[in-house]
């Protein structure tokens, strides 16, 4: 149920950096302590002792007043004055402890400055943090009396505080006394927070506030919770003016994870509830999982609307490939009206040497009931690929068959081979000496149509084959290129079919940069096929296009073509001719138009244009149609971002249907700097669609935070606008 809003990350995705420290990211696997320089040092069997030391650990620099350790054992101490350094990251603290083999550190009254790098960017600006003690050995972190703030300055504005962390790379960390400073002063204090590390969770750890057309002002809040040693949960509370207040709950479990959402909805007087359940279970070698979802009443999508799905998947893996089941049932009701869809799907895939099969079987079934009524249809696929290879060559057997079940009224059909066999190669392989040809040919037995089945033996050979330079307009040099294709069928009903395809073209280069192409396009089949599969149209095209830079950043293309058909086919012979004309004097400029014109009405049909330009930061698109037919512009968009007055940014969309006389869409979004923080305003109206997308929302966001806007997009995520045309 969550909207729209900032994906950021979690606060335990902050200190996820901890864990790194003990397992860093593509970290050479270099476990000793090597000795770079030093001032003094003093080896005597298994102990050595220096002062003024610089060593490497890894891809770290370590640097010491004083060094001790036991090389033979793997352990070492460094202290007064500790500084650990890499190109992401810079640390120090009074003591440093290593056990190189069991990679086994404990650092004390530590401070580090970890670069967006080190985090993987996780985040967008660097992360301080500091800490009493910091100990880790594997991917397990522990901590105690620890700091992190994203803020530069030495008295931060916001910083989170908590006495005890233990931590595990890639699943959770469990932090106690929690407290959340902002200018000073505590804001927020939990006795516990758990937060999932690892990937794919968006819950914000910061509330969302706002206003919708559907919802009201809202306010939304997670917060995670530990219910056992391994059992991880969220709750989110939905505070909704006009829907009431809504519940959501997740929990993880050994195996798998539980969701559910729940609201009386008070705008329709009924229970919205959502929920489902994943769980995976390994039997040896065997791999299975489970997951069912349901949904009641949701107001984002129908009232009265109730929809589950349930569905299965086992794999059996071993040396040669692997074998498949999966299961699914879903269900759709609205009101009186219910439908029920099954599929049950078994596949088996091996590879032995050059022979590799692909086997399957699928049952389908499709139920529609209406006030008593039932329709519907069962059907069993049966599918196989075989292939073998023979060097350059491919050997190949595809079998198709589909089955009704039962007493099915209706039955989908489809292709059917019984099966076919082809054999594929280059020309070489047939001893023909002709580079860049390839010829098929192939064998079986086909089955088309639905109600009425059609059943012929069909033999085919079919030649492909190019000549000239492989990209004629590569570089506006002159070239030519010819593609071509013979294709001929034989049917056991004493009927035959051969096709003739031809693809040519020749450009002529102007200049360095500018081309003329004309090009050729042929398709034509002779004689008959009783199968659709192979029948094609009957085109005879001509067509050229120009691209002609003039200079001081103009250029000017044409593009159209000219059917040799048309006139016996009474039709128009001549495409549209688009004329295209830009200016792109530098890279932060570019003006476009497109006039389309018909010349066999000898009449100009629209203009469309586009302007991009950006200054510093900033960015300003223009985009236009006009129809000069009816003459009116049918569609304006105008696009502004990041346009800066001080510490403020202003951002501003809008999409303008000049066939409606309104608005498609209306958007801006205002962000002011707080220094580590920013203050987003945010409002959108997107009034077309299933409902109407309008809202007003606050956010104040941490700056390292990677986010997500919602700005310049529509109510199911589509891009609104295109930020010009391509033409």
């Amino acid at each position: 149920m969550a909207q729209g809003g900032h994906r950021q990350v979690q606060l335990g995705g902050a200190l996820l950096c901890l864990l790194l420290l003990c397992t860093p990211p593509n970290a050479p696997c270099q476990e000793t302590l090597e000795i770079v320089r030093t001032g003094t040092i003093e080896v005597e069997r298994n102990r050595i002792a220096g002062e003024s030391i610089e060593a490497r650990w890894r891809e770290y620099l370590l640097f010491g007043t004083r060094l001790e350790g036991q090389p033979n054992e793997g352990r070492y101490r460094l202290f007064d004055g500790v500084r650990l350094q890499s190109d992401a990251l810079q640390a120090q603290g009074t003591t440093l402890e290593l056990n190189v083999d069991t990679r086994r550190w404990l650092l004390r009254n530590g401070s580090a400055e970890l670069r967006p790098q080190f985090l993987q960017d996780r985040l967008l600006e660097s992360l301080y943090l500091r800490g009493e003690q910091l100990s880790g050995e594997g991917k397990q972190v522990e901590g105690r009396d620890l700091q992190a703030t994203t803020c530069n300055l030495d008295e931060p504005h916001f910083c989170w505080h908590a006495d005890e962390m233990t931590a595990t790379q890639g699943d959770r960390a469990v932090l106690r006394n929690v407290r959340l400073e902002i200018l000073g002063r505590t804001v927020l204090s939990l006795p516990t927070v758990v937060v999932p590390l690892r990937e794919g969770l968006d819950e914000s750890p910061l509330p969302d506030v706002g206003y919708t057309d559907e919802e009201g002002f809202y306010l939304r809040y997670a917060i995670g919770y530990l219910l056992a040693r391994e059992l991880v949960g969220s709750a989110r509370l939905d505070l909704m003016q006009k829907r009431g207040v809504g519940l959501n709950l997740q929990q993880d479990f050994l195996r798998g994870d539980a969701r559910l959402y729940y609201l009386r909805d008070l705008r329709q007087r009924t229970d919205n509830l959502t929920g489902g359940l994943t769980y995976r279970q390994n039997f040896g070698a065997l791999q299975t999982q489970w997951r069912w979802d349901y949904r009641q009443n949701s107001y984002l999508l129908f009232a009265n609307n109730t929809a589950s799905d349930l569905r299965t998947d086992w794999q059996l893996p071993f040396g040669t490939g692997s074998l498949n089941l999966s299961a699914s049932e879903s269900r759709n009701r609205t009101g009186s009206f219910e439908n029920i869809s099954r599929t049950l799907v078994i596949q088996d895939n091996r590879r032995f040497g050059a022979l590799q099969w692909n086997l399957s079987g699928e049952y389908s079934e499709f139920e529609n009931l209406t006030s008593g009524s039932r329709s519907g249809n069962r059907q069993w696929t049966t599918r196989a690929n075989l292939r073998y290879g023979l060097g350059s060559a491919n050997l190949t057997l595809d079998y198709n068959r589909f089955l009704p079940v039962g007493e099915s009224p209706t039955f989908l059909g489809g292709l059917e081979r019984l099966p076919e066999v082809s054999l594929v190669a280059p020309a070489e392989w047939w001893g023909l000496s002709l580079p860049d040809n390839q010829i098929r040919i192939s064998a079986g037995r086909y089955v088309e149509g639905v109600q009425t089945r059609l059943q012929r033996d069909r033999y085919g050979f079919e030649w492909q084959g190019r000549l000239g330079t492989p990209n004629p307009r590569a570089q506006t040099a002159t070239g030519f290129r010819w593609n071509y294709s013979f294709k001929q069928t034989f049917y056991s009903d004493d009927t035959a079919q051969y096709v003739l395809q031809s693809v040519a073209e020749q450009s002529f280069g102007l200049g360095g940069r500018s081309v003329f192409s004309l090009r050729w396009n042929y398709l034509r089949p002779y004689g008959y096929s009783p199968l659709g599969l192979d029948r094609t149209g009957f085109y005879n095209l001509l067509s050229g296009d120009l691209r002609w830079f003039v200079g001081g950043g103009w250029s000017l293309s044409a593009q159209t073509s000219y059917d040799l058909r048309a006139r016996d086919r009474n039709r128009d012979p001549w495409s549209l001719l688009n004329l295209n004309l830009e200016y792109e004097p530098a890279p932060y400029l570019r003006w476009r138009n497109q006039f389309s014109y018909d010349p066999n009405r000898e009449r100009l049909l629209s203009i469309q244009t586009d302007l991009l330009w950006r200054f510093g930061d900033s960015q300003l698109v223009f985009a236009g149609r006009y129809d000069a037919q009816r003459a009116k512009w049918g569609r304006l968009f105008l696009r502004a971002d990041s346009v800066r007055w001080g510490r403020a940014r202003l951002s501003v969309l809008a999409q303008y249907n000049g066939y409606l006389n309104r608005f498609e869409s209306r958007q801006l979004l205002l962000t002011y700097d707080l220094h580590c923080a920013e203050l987003e305003v945010r409002y959108i109206d997107n009034p077309f669609g299933f409902r109407r997308d309008t809202g007003l929302q606050f956010f104040i966001r941490l700056k390292a935070l990677p986010s997500f806007s919602r700005f310049g997009y529509g109510q199911l995520g589509q891009p609104v606008g295109a930020g010009g045309f391509d033409f």
